[in-house]
């Protein structure tokens, strides 16, 4: 370690600072090179080079013995904490990986709140217990936003982002419109609901502009004469509560309903049949992370249960 220093200092490598830190936690360089799994010489050339570089002596070699100067014990505080983060780096990398750490933040529309969603962190929690779980239901109009601000990983809707919307769309599965009828209602002797059926009796529905008011309004138009909703709500919880209440019948989300709710109420389905895509939505900016694929795949796990006609 003669080599002449140089006139004009320079920044150190990160394999440069490895074995600087390296020297000084084991004190000898064939330990140090031991500690790296590289030879004795290469740690006394990246060391030399490193002094070449800082123009000053990291090392004194006294009676055989490598002494740290002065400059090289206050590099060392600095070594340590550089190496510190690396190896914190290092760990949530691997929990990552292992879906143990990081965080899941999620959308979906309403409909998806009264079981589905509630299902799918009961189910994902058993497994990664120590993951942070962050859920809003939001309504569509407001959940794309909510996506390209970065406030969620991922959503759940039951319609697919307008084109060029910067927004990537996965069909996951299908859901459909049934028909909510309260236990002792007249309706619940039918096998199914036409809308000619539902003449007469107190109808809650969607608001126009919902994506479930399109796709219910379709068939309300179906039968002799339109049927009109008497009450307008704008998520299947709002109509949930209702129809609980015995206030009327109403067309809800099918994952709005599980089959612990007949006590309150059943649910029939329409003629013809309400069905609509289920869709996964994320920025296009912004692909999954391991630990949102994980829950994720719950999700469609779920789904695929339930269009199997698996208990839920």
């Amino acid at each position: 370690m003669s080599c002449p220093l140089p006139a004009t200092p320079g920044a150190l490598t990160l394999r440069q600072i490895e074995v600087f830190h390296a020297v000084m936690l084991t004190g000898s360089l064939s330990e140090a090179g031991r500690m790296l799994s590289v030879t004795q010489p290469a740690v006394s050339r990246l060391l030399a080079s490193a002094e070449n570089r800082l123009r000053y002596r990291l090392f004194e070699r006294v009676k055989g013995r490598l002494h740290p100067t002065p400059e090289a014990r206050r590099l060392f505080a600095e070594a340590e904490e550089i190496f510190g983060r690396v190896s914190r780096f290092n760990e949530l990398a691997g929990a990552l990986g292992a879906g143990a750490a990081g965080a899941v933040s999620l959308v979906s529309s309403p409909s998806f709140s009264e079981w589905l969603i509630p299902h799918a962190i009961q189910k994902f929690r058993e497994r990664h217990p120590d993951t942070p779980i962050r859920y809003r239901p939001l309504a569509f109009d407001a959940l794309l936003p909510h996506l390209l601000l970065g406030q969620a990983d991922f959503g759940i809707a039951s319609m697919p982002p307008p084109v060029n919307a910067n927004i990537v769309s996965e069909e996951i599965g299908q859901g459909w419109l049934g028909c909510a009828v309260p236990r002792g209602h007249p309706l619940t002797k039918r096998s199914h609901v036409r809308a000619e059926d539902l003449q007469g009796h107190l109808l809650i529905g969607y608001g126009a502009d919902t994506p479930f008011g399109r796709l219910a309004s379709r068939f309300l138009h179906s039968g002799p004469v339109p049927v009109q909703p008497q009450i307008e709500i704008r998520s299947t919880p709002e109509a949930l509560a209702l129809v609980r209440q015995g206030v009327g019948v109403a067309l809800i989300e099918s994952f709005g309903y599980h089959p612990n709710f007949r006590k309150d109420f059943i649910l029939l389905p329409t003629e013809p049949a309400l069905g609509h895509a289920i869709h996964l939505l994320h920025p296009a900016s912004s692909p999954l992370s391991s630990t949102t694929k994980r829950f994720a795949t719950v999700i469609k796990a779920l789904i695929r249960q339930a269009q199997q006609g698996a208990a839920y």
